[in-house]
């Protein structure tokens, strides 16, 4: 039937009449043809273009530019060699692909309205060009970087357009040190000294702060944080510095800054990767990476990755087993909407570190203990069991060639059977008391609902990049606990493990509780990155956060935490001398005080400034930032003698980074970075004047790697070396015990062909006792060899 005849037709409508159905329904059925006809109408058809870009050698075209001549369509190829251009009117133009040190190259195209056309480009070297700068010929020029990122800013900014200092570590360069997990990978950020927490989970410092993987693709991440994550699925980590609060809110970022885990996406290709590595500690691991499109169209496209993982531990006692997969969908709607789904579903059985107390001893080093270094006070059936499922959905649409939506849902849901944490403790230089925590069953589920609308238009000549979102998160948690002293050992005289009997029988007698929690959290933000010139820009943020915590002691909260930002490039597009502002808070409930009295509290707020400057040459081969900071602690908590609470408490953290990724010549890449922090207590109830314990004012780290290039003796060989550093901390709040400072040293050596892969891998090459900068001080892995052996399909 004709939608006009049929809405043409004589009808009236009396409201005082008797309502009739059929009349209603034609309305209401006119109504939505006219509005599905004046859309259609609207809106006019049009077309797409992709294809992938390669080098003469076969090696994906990563950053070259790929644009249609005489318009602003235009994009950049990834790291796949591929590319898409939408949103084309109808017509024939001229695309163009071109990169410093490449031919350019120019093809005719024919776009139609509702079609998709794939346009494949080899491009090959330009001599003349490369007398003036070096080239890559096609391979990944400086691998260990990345310079732009669509999570950091919550926009797609280039590095040298954020005023904020964040550090990238890519899969290439996991992939060089064959690293098996996220510790080690932390390891290479600027700052960053790892450690494992006896609740299980794995944090780094920054800034003098802890903060953990709390980010999944910019969504929050974790439920407990009481399990881990394999590496098997990252495709790099993006560890933004100072608090992040504004665009992230407290949940993700602490006052030293955010960790954001980048998964591996699936792209057109058909193709896979199984590795198996096997080393010290009884260590053997199995990884799967498969891709592949699902349609002829490739518009759905499917991946998963896969870990298996068993090892023993390098003390006597203790293991880390560990089972996860990651599949992840991709369905392109149409050339405006994008669907995603991603899984992880991870079971971890392993044993906890022990919360190691050195009340008892009289000692001034942590290396003065007179136990054993490798010694185990509980067996092997002191463990933790985790299951945890993570499930993210994306819904990005594309409104216009200025505007896009992006909504985002992840639920994470975290099942703790159970967790034994051990708790030896001197009570003298020969006694220990050994105490025993049993965690469990406890089940946390998080739900994190988030919309962004993302713009990128010009008011007048005045160009804005604007992000305005809305962020819903709701967490319930189950918390069953108890806890038990076992028995006091004599260390001089001959004495076993705890074992799983012993510690359940002590518990039985223990301390039980149950400890239920909910909370909701409700957040609006919106950033605006404005080019007053094409080389001056500031950036003006700001965050509201409402805080509702649950039940009995249940409260509200409303916190305000800005952003403002100044970037300023002398050199367009190579060097930028940036400014921040930036802020972070921690939620405060009401307190009673013990006079009777009820104290409403503020919340603790943390504010940070910086100024630096960056440097990324015009090809890539360098990138490098340099900056000062300062982050203030402001109404921090405060007790009394008499145990009454002020709301007075500071904190100041200051120092200055240094960071470096550079490819100075063919086939060998480096990274190194170094820290300075002083991160002290200005008005606290201990500890006054003193460092904050586990943060080492100097911090360093290195890698170097080379590959041997085409037409030498060792071609397809290659190595890599390099190290960490920390300056020696503290243990306690008096600054009395030091945890001593360490060199570390790891290499590496590999043979890489198309097809197929060999590596072994030396840590802690020096066999160094050293142990963690944290609240814990346990002592770290000795040496480990890893052999490592891929193959591709």
């Amino acid at each position: 039937m004709n939608s006009s005849r049929l809405c043409s037709q004589p009808s009236t409508f009396n409201p005082l009449q008797k309502v009739n159905i059929y009349n209603t329904l034609k309305w209401l059925g006119c109504l939505v043809l006219l509005l599905i006809s004046s859309v259609a109408q609207a809106q006019t058809p049009h077309g797409t273009i992709k294809g992938k870009v390669v080098t003469s050698d076969g090696q994906p075209g990563e950053f070259v530019n790929v644009a249609l001549k005489g318009t602003s369509k235009g994009t950049h190829v990834n790291a796949n060699g591929m590319y898409t251009i939408n949103n084309i009117n109808p017509g024939t133009y001229t695309l163009v692909a071109s990169y410093i040190g490449l031919n350019t190259q120019n093809q005719t195209v024919e776009v139609k309205a509702g079609e998709t056309i794939e346009v494949n480009f080899t491009l090959t070297e330009n001599n003349q060009q490369l007398q003036e700068v070096v080239v890559t010929s096609g391979k990944k020029i400086n691998k260990f970087s990345r310079q732009q990122s669509d999570d950091v800013a919550k926009l797609p900014l280039k590095n040298l357009e954020n005023p904020q200092v964040y550090n990238v570590v890519t899969s290439e360069l996991l992939k060089d040190q064959l690293n098996v997990n996220i510790s080690q990978a932390l390891s290479n950020v600027p700052g960053a000294v790892p450690s494992i927490d006896p609740a299980g989970g794995t944090s780094i410092t920054l800034r003098g702060f802890t903060a953990e993987i709390a980010a999944r693709n910019g969504i929050q991440f974790i439920a407990a944080g009481r399990s881990s994550v394999d590496p098997v699925n990252v495709d790099h980590f993006e560890v933004l510095k100072g608090p992040s609060a504004t665009l992230f809110g407290n949940t993700v970022s602490s006052y030293g800054g955010a960790i954001n885990m980048v998964t591996k996406k699936p792209t057109a290709e058909t193709k896979g990767e199984i590795t198996y590595s096997a080393g010290s500690w009884g260590l053997n691991r199995v990884t799967a990476d498969i891709n592949t499109p699902l349609n002829q169209e490739k518009t759905a496209l499917f991946r998963v990755n896969a870990a298996v993982n068993k090892q023993q531990s390098y003390l006597v006692n203790g293991h880390n087993n560990t089972f996860t997969i990651d599949p992840s969908l991709l369905y392109k709607v149409n050339d405006r909407l994008t669907l995603s789904a991603d899984l992880e579903i991870y079971h971890e059985d392993l044993t906890r570190v022990p919360y190691m107390r050195y009340t008892g001893l009289n000692i001034t080093n942590i290396n003065q203990n007179p136990l054993d270094y490798r010694t185990s006070l509980y067996s092997d059936g002191i463990n933790a069991v985790t299951n945890t499922f993570r499930s993210y959905f994306e819904a990005k649409y594309k409104i216009n060639d200025s505007w896009t939506s992006q909504t985002n849902i992840s639920v994470n849901n975290e099942k703790v059977a159970k967790s034994y944490q051990a708790y030896p403790t001197f009570i003298s230089p020969t006694l220990i008391e050994r105490g025993i925590s049993l965690f469990g069953p406890i089940t946390t589920i998080n739900t994190d609902i988030q919309h962004n609308l993302k713009g990128d238009f010009k008011i007048g000549k005045i160009r804005n990049r604007l992000v305005w979102g809305l962020d819903y998160i709701h967490t319930k948690s189950d918390f069953t606990y108890a806890s038990a002293t076992i028995d006091t050992i004599d260390i001089t005289k001959s004495y076993g493990p705890v074992t799983q009997p012993l510690a359940d029988k002590a518990i039985q007698n223990g301390f039980t509780g149950l400890y239920p929690s909910e909370f909701n959290q409700y957040a609006t933000y919106a950033s605006d990155l404005v080019n007053i010139t094409d080389r001056l820009m500031t950036l003006v943020s700001l965050r509201v956060d409402r805080y509702q915590l649950k039940g009995n002691g249940g409260y509200s909260q409303t916190s305000l935490t800005p952003k403002l930002g100044l970037i300023y490039q002398p050199v367009k597009d190579q060097v930028s001398i940036f400014g921040n502002y930036m802020s972070g808070f921690t939620n405060n409930g009401p307190i009673v005080q013990p006079d009777g009295t009820r104290v409403v509290l503020k919340p603790e707020h943390a504010f940070q400034w910086e100024g630096g400057v960056k440097v990324s040459t015009a090809n890539n081969r360098l990138s490098a930032t340099v900056s000062y900071y300062n982050i203030d602690v402001r109404d921090a908590l405060r007790y009394d003698n008499s145990n009454f609470t002020y709301q007075d408490g500071k904190q100041k953290s200051q120092g200055a980074e240094v960071s470096i990724v550079a490819n100075p010549v063919e086939g060998v890449n480096l990274l190194a970075g170094y820290v300075y922090n002083k991160n002290q207590y200005i008005r606290a109830t201990s500890g006054e004047g003193k460092d904050v314990t586990g943060t080492p004012r100097n911090v360093a780290n290195f890698w170097g790697s080379y590959k041997f290039q085409p037409g030498t003796i060792l071609q397809d060989f290659g190595f890599g070396v390099g190290g960490n550093y920390a300056q020696k901390s503290y243990y306690d709040l008096d600054n009395i015990i030091v945890i001593p400072s360490f060199v570390l040293v790891n290499a590496t050596v590999f043979y890489e062909q198309p097809k197929w892969r060999l590596g072994i891998a030396a840590n802690n090459t020096g066999n160094k006792k050293y142990w963690s900068p944290s609240f814990t001080a346990n002592p770290q892995p000795l040496r480990q060899l890893i052999a490592s052996a891929s193959f591709k399909f």
